[in-house]
């Protein structure tokens, strides 16, 4: 069994996990929302350059070495990653925080129809009914959430396919190449920054009207200066202890966390950003919440041998952990 200290350090890096999550949603949300900060996409290019400066320091101080990959792989890499990074922050700003979260679980069953596709894996029919009773909640938050809208909702959509997307090619080239969560994502954060700080600013002049260099001249207060540079740490500290969690915890129980950060984010968005309350809604969320949560229970009860629980746990790290790489959850 796991001694007292390891079932410590599970807590420690589980719990930690969940607060900078959980802080980081809120946070950008804040910044968008509440002081009004134009740029998404430039957002995202300054988590990924401020992620790489500390990731790069973490590897100067010992804590992990630099990893190899392929420039060709890189370039994709970076132009994926950097696609989901921008994506996400774009769903945040122009959706609330409840439909942003759970249009997220519909990575669930867009991976498992990726897997179909590209891996010919046929889900048995548990899963398939857990993925539709999450499909189901998913159908209802969106039917009933009053702050839906188009542009939101095909930023929402871009984001979760550019996501899985990455999450599947991540997967493969890590394991090609025996690169770490943490090695992979510093050979990425300076290029997709590069990428998305030239891209950035055009991308959100042309959805929003406003130059973000002249916002910032215009909005030059430490609010808006130290509110970004807080959710670029707590970008860094998101992958960190997503890292730490799956090396302490096993990737089920990080992935049941991962459920208990969707409730805590989306009901601490209720009463932070004074959101209307529809029972409908709320109803459909609890539903989709489950419904991820049985998705989980089931992917354990499908796999019995213990080299099939080795491959699960990759599997279910791989579905969360490039979610938070420099940015959310």
């Amino acid at each position: 069994g796991q001694s007292k200290h390891d079932y410590k350090e599970a807590f420690m890096s589980l719990s930690s996990n969940v607060l900078v999550s959980v802080t980081i949603i809120l946070y950008n949300k804040q910044i968008f929302q509440v002081l009004n900060f134009p740029g998404a996409v430039t957002l995202s290019a300054i988590h990924s350059l401020v992620g790489f400066s500390i990731l790069s320091l973490m590897s100067a101080a010992g804590v992990f070495e630099p990893g190899v990959i392929n420039r060709g792989v890189l370039l994709r890499q970076c132009c994926i990653w950097g696609s989901s990074v921008a994506f996400d922050l774009l769903s945040l700003k122009h959706n609330s925080v409840g439909f942003f979260q759970i249009a997220k679980l519909s990575m669930l069953p867009l991976a498992a129809i990726m897997n179909l596709v590209i891996a010919g894996e046929r889900p048995s029919v548990r899963l398939s009914l857990a993925l539709l009773w999450l499909c189901g909640g998913i159908a209802l938050t969106t039917s009933t959430d009053v702050q839906v809208n188009f542009q939101g909702s095909v930023f929402s959509v871009i984001a979760v396919c550019t996501t899985v997307l990455n999450q599947v090619m991540a997967g493969q080239v890590m394991h090609n190449s025996g690169m770490s969560s943490m090695q992979y994502t510093l050979a990425l954060t300076l290029p997709a920054g590069i990428f998305l700080i030239l891209v950035g600013p055009v991308v959100d002049w042309y959805a929003t009207g406003i130059r973000i260099d002249l916002w910032l001249i215009q909005n030059n207060n430490t609010s808006v200066i130290l509110g970004i540079m807080v959710t670029a740490v707590l970008g860094v500290a998101v992958n960190v202890t997503a890292y730490w969690s799956i090396k302490t915890t096993n990737a089920v129980t990080y992935q049941v966390a991962g459920q208990v950060k969707n409730m805590l984010i989306i009901v601490l968005a209720f009463i932070l950003f004074s959101y209307p309350i529809y029972a409908k809604n709320v109803l459909g969320m609890l539903i989709a919440i489950s419904g991820a949560v049985a998705y989980v229970y089931v992917k354990v009860l499908d796999q019995s041998s213990s080299d099939s629980v080795k491959l699960l746990s990759k599997e279910l790290s791989n579905d969360d952990k490039f979610q938070s790489q420099c940015i959310s959850p």
